[in-house]
């Protein structure tokens, strides 16, 4: 579960926003070498890639939407995905902008074992990879498959600049994206400006439930560059699991009794099967969730799929940051129409025209029990 947002495998470097702003771009990191070229990636390897790519194949890293950013609404010459990847594209606006995205082979990585030699047989001129899986990235270049390593720990806002940047040095396109991340770093900004301003105390403690398990539910934990912590450093609430060094923690209803969160963030469809609803109307299997303070509130949101899940990395953060605010401090965002944001969102991103009755069954598809 959530292998794309985090990995047990040894850390690599990491890297936030430019101090130049979001724009700011790393040219220097692409290096000519006859029909090739030196890249560098975000484990801080340089990589020999061709400088015409044609196929590639994405190996354990949810980088698929932002694929089709880069590409404005496209996902050419996908040729292989970890069948988890294509597992999680179910239901997403992503089948429906970029249904070729779906139709690759996963033979290479059944049951979320990789077979290196399965994946070189199809032939990608390049391999991306979660860049925190050092043990994955050895078995590909063992074959001589060139591996680029995308990064997946730190806030949401910060890495999808940083995956589209590498691409950009992937693809040797330097600059392509400036008007789609400028357009993302104005909403970004906006959001992080208007929950800056809540006081302390008036900042809203949080529970974010992954999963659920027999008389208990899994939350996300606090582990440093975890989406949960990120989130929480950027749109100021305050989460009951900080300090704890887990990325998922199985907890049962005394202790979330104790935590009593003022609001419940549920994870929802592609990383669990978990929605708000089930939360609100109290029927999670053996545990008692009736008495706590977000649902007798009705303060228990979650999300529909989006280009991808938003709790985790990818290029709807900036929407994301604007819907977490919304949730946490609706007076504060009162004016930001949400729905008509995710539309124009997806038009300039994407390319897409979203329909205004999927952009609201997104950003709330239990608006009706609260």
């Amino acid at each position: 579960m959530l292998s794309g947002c985090a990995s047990a495998q040894e850390a690599a470097p990491s890297e936030g926003r430019s101090d130049k702003g979001v724009l700011a771009n790393s040219d220097e990191n692409s290096e000519a070498v006859g029909e090739t070229r030196l890249v560098t990636d975000h484990a801080d390897k340089q990589v020999e890639i061709p400088n015409e790519i044609g196929a590639v194949a994405f190996e354990q890293i949810p980088l698929v939407a932002t694929y089709v950013a880069y590409f404005d609404g496209e996902a050419p010459n996908m040729v292989a995905a970890s069948d988890h990847l294509t597992n999680m594209m179910d239901e997403t606006v992503l089948a429906d902008i970029a249904p070729e995205a779906l139709d690759v082979d996963t033979s290479f990585d059944s049951d979320g074992v990789l077979n290196a030699e399965t994946l070189l047989n199809l032939k990608p001129d390049v391999a991306f990879n979660n860049a925190r899986n050092e043990q994955n990235r050895a078995a590909l270049e063992a074959v001589g498959l060139p591996v680029v390593g995308f990064d997946t720990l730190g806030a949401p806002t910060d890495i999808y600049v940083r995956w589209l940047r590498l691409l950009e040095d992937v693809y040797n396109e330097p600059g392509k994206n400036d008007a789609k991340l400028a357009y993302g770093e104005e909403l970004i900004n906006d959001a992080e400006s208007r929950a800056a301003r809540v006081p302390d105390d008036e900042k809203r403690s949080v529970a974010v439930v992954m999963q659920a398990k027999p008389g208990m539910l899994v939350v996300a934990g606090g582990q440093e560059g975890w989406f949960t912590e990120s989130w929480t450093d950027t749109m100021n609430f305050v989460s009951v699991t900080s300090g704890a060094q887990e990325g998922a923690m199985p907890v049962n209803a005394e202790q979330l009794l104790e935590w009593d969160p003022d609001v419940i963030l549920v994870t929802g469809k592609g990383m669990s099967s978990m929605t708000a609803a089930e939360i609100l109307e109290n029927q999670v299997d053996g545990i008692d969730l009736s008495a706590l303070t977000a649902v007798r509130n009705g303060d228990v949101y979650s999300t529909e799929l989006g280009m991808w899940n938003w709790f985790t990395p990818g290029p709807d953060a900036p929407v994301v940051a604007n819907w977490l605010g919304s949730v946490l401090y609706p007076d504060r965002f009162a004016d930001v129409d949400l729905v008509a944001m995710t539309q124009d969102y997806y038009a300039q991103m994407y390319g897409y025209e979203l329909s205004e009755q999927r952009a609201i069954k997104i950003v709330d598809p239990d608006v009706d029990l609260r």
